[in-house]
Parts: C-alpha cells; structure tokens; sequence
C-alpha cells in the first residue's frame, strides 16, 4: 500500500506546484474580499480535478498494463487510490485553515468557527462527488466522467439557485422554501451518513468494475 501511494505521490507531484500558484492566488483573492469562501473552492477544485487527472496520467503511461505484472491484487491498487484522494483532500484542508488563519492574523475579521463550518462543508461534496466520480471513471473513462460530473453539478447549482429565488408571492411557494430550509437543516447529518454509507458502495463498484477489465 505504501508503494502505491508513492507512486500515486510521484504521479502527481508535478501538478502539486500548480496548484501552489492557484493557492497563492486564491488567498490574494480572499484578502481583498475579506472572504474564506473562495479560498475554499480549493477543496473541491483541487479534489476533483486530482481525482480527473491521475487516471488520465495513468493511462498515458501504461499504468494499468503494468501493474497487472505486479503481486497485487485489483482491490488493493484501487483502494489505493481512493486513500490517496482523500489524503489530498485532508492536506488541502488543512493547507486552507493555515491560510485562512494567516488572513485573519493579517486583515483580522474571521469568524472561526463559521470559515470552519464552510470548509467542512465544501469537503463533505468534495467527498461526495468523488465517491460518484471514481466507480463512473473506471467504467466510463475520464473524458465521459467529466459530462456526468459536470451534469450533477449543474443540476445541483441549479437547485440552490431555485430555492433562494423563492418568494412569498403564495402559499405553495412559501411551503417550498419552509420546507427546503428544514431540510438543510439536517442536510449535513445526511451528508455524513450517506458519505459513509457511499464510501463502502462506491468501492466495491470500482473494485468490481476494474476485476473485469482487460489490459
């Protein structure tokens, strides 16, 4: 596993330096607009374009023709995976406190436990979305996977939008809006049950997926 994992590492860490000049310039952003919310879009950029990106170096070199010559099994190359992705979303939130922080030290004005609530949030869909992306990915491939992640997230924008457009202008509408805003409320005790539940689902569909491919 730890072998797996330097590899995923070496993969990528030519693009980890990109994503330093996009950090870089989202803190720079987030200052003038002495707002976190931006800065934490990096969660879900940098999750789900890592998660896009180390299939398709993998399938520029060959990887996966390789790595069948190995004493390893499917599961465990594709497990693998799915800790490395969520090691990157981990350190890049822990990246986003230290730079929401150093804001606040700078400019002063942050509220703490609020930035900490929008960042747990924004890693929960990050989560979320990659959970869909990964089994999607093995089946489809990256180029198709990217309709379908977009899809969902147009879809889900549109959503919200809806919703914070509705008005008291009749009873329907009004119960519309009570009744979304209720539900948010318990959105994310959904979120985190349905991610745990997702993660086990999520796996044994890539891993059954990628036990029936050929190289």
């Amino acid at each position: 596993m730890i072998g797996l994992l330097k590899k995923e590492y070496y993969l990528m860490e030519g693009q980890m330096k990109s994503w330093l000049i996009v950090a870089i310039f989202c803190f720079f952003y987030s200052y003038f607009m002495n707002a976190d919310s931006f800065l934490f879009m990096l969660i879900i950029l940098i999750g789900i374009m890592s998660t896009m990106t180390v299939f398709s170096l993998d399938k520029a070199c060959g990887w996966d023709t390789y790595a069948i010559s190995l004493p390893l099994t499917r599961k465990e190359i594709v497990e693998a995976r799915y800790l490395f992705a969520f090691l990157i979303d981990i350190g890049v939130s822990l990246a986003c406190c230290l730079l929401m922080l150093l804001r606040g030290l700078i400019s002063g004005g942050v509220n703490i436990p609020e930035s900490l609530h929008s960042l747990f949030q924004i890693l929960l869909v990050t989560i979320l979305m990659q959970l869909l992306l990964f089994p999607v990915i093995y089946k489809l491939g990256v180029e198709k996977a990217r309709f379908v992640y977009m899809a969902v997230f147009i879809c889900l924008s549109l959503g919200v939008l809806g919703i914070s457009q509705l008005d008291d202008n009749g009873a329907v509408l009004a119960d519309i809006r009570i009744n979304a805003e209720k539900t948010m409320q318990y959105g994310e005790a959904a979120a985190v049950i349905l991610a745990a539940a997702g993660l086990f689902l999520s796996l044994w569909l890539s891993v059954r997926i990628y036990e029936k491919q050929e190289f």
